[in-house]
């Protein structure tokens, strides 16, 4: 072959070597499978911490329906993070379909960006002001530290902070949690909700009727609250009333609710004095002769997927 020759190859191969790198570096960065509510492709998180994270997300969808995931990787070049987070989100449709409800936090390690990508459904819940606020007050600073664990919790933390808060379809049964012989209802209403108020207040006094039933009687009524001060029998029976209450709804105002019927039940039955031996209309008259009123002193890992969802709602994305 002549020098010319040999010129003209070596300028050729020097082209198309120039064009196949440019391919490879021009093409897009490849979206992962989702299988795992935190996926970590580049190894930051350790097997306890990536565990840690997933229990709380897990956490999160079994009491509000929502799907928060994580994304971890080295960089989303040449893409920008938000053009990533969008082909991401749309890959794995988080969230449910009709509610979407879905939130995909990524961290670009090398590029030093994270972006929290907000579906339509929970856009009141987290606008794009909180989503920023979140990135830069709560994690970028963790991950300036090379703390991407913490970080990466503390974002969790107020996403679910701010999604508890929305008013959302209940979650599906089979993502609630429950052991066998227990209720399950979910918690939509926010902890001051005047709704539950009422219902353990409907509950605490048909419950308060049947406990008052069985402490219409000296005996059990010596053993349940014989031995609380005179003052505060009516507080303790209200307290029992309520228990039962908390365990069944577990909101705070169905507690409180059932602890106000049961209360208002044994003041106006005279729960604070011991009932006598002769039952009569209501079950009571007063103290008997010769008694004081008072007888004592006193996740996942594998099986995760989206849900159907679908994104374009929001977000925002930060640098550290």
């Amino acid at each position: 072959m002549s020098t010319g020759s040999k010129r003209f190859a070596l300028w050729v191969g020097g082209i198309i070597a120039v064009i196949a790198f440019a391919c490879v570096a021009l093409a897009d960065q490849a979206i992962p499978a989702l299988s795992e509510r935190v996926t970590d492709v580049t190894g930051t998180l350790s097997a306890p911490q990536q565990k840690a994270l997933e229990d709380k997300l897990a956490a999160l969808e079994a009491r509000k329906g929502a799907q928060v995931a994580v994304l971890i990787v080295p960089t989303t070049a040449p893409e920008t993070i938000e053009q990533y987070a969008t082909r991401v989100f749309d890959a794995w449709k988080l969230g449910r379909k009709g509610v979407d409800d879905g939130v995909l936090m990524i961290v670009a390690k090398n590029d030093r960006r994270v972006r929290i990508e907000v579906a339509y459904g929970l856009e009141g819940a987290i606008p794009d002001a909180a989503a920023k606020r979140i990135e830069h007050d709560y994690m970028s600073p963790r991950f300036r530290a090379n703390d991407f664990a913490g970080g990466i919790d503390a974002g969790i933390d107020m996403l679910a902070r701010l999604i508890d808060e929305e008013p959302l379809p209940a979650p599906p049964a089979s993502v609630r949690p429950s052991r066998p012989g227990t209720v399950v209802l979910p918690l939509h209403e926010p902890w001051w909700s005047p709704v539950q108020l009422v219902v353990g207040m409907l509950f605490g006094a048909i419950l308060g009727v049947i406990l008052i039933s069985i402490v219409s009687w000296p005996r059990p009524w010596r053993l349940v609250l014989g031995h609380v001060p005179e003052r505060a029998r009516v507080y303790a029976f209200g307290a029992i009333d309520a228990l039962p209450i908390a365990l069944l709804l577990r909101h705070p105002m169905s507690a409180l609710g059932a602890f106000a019927a049961g209360g208002t039940l044994a003041s106006l039955i005279g729960l604070s004095r011991v009932p006598s031996r002769r039952r009569r209309g209501s079950g009571y008259s007063g103290s008997s002769p010769g008694d004081s009123g008072s007888s004592g002193s006193g996740s996942s890992g594998g099986g995760f997927s989206g849900g159907g969802g679908s994104s374009g709602g929001g977000g925002a994305s930060d640098s550290w």
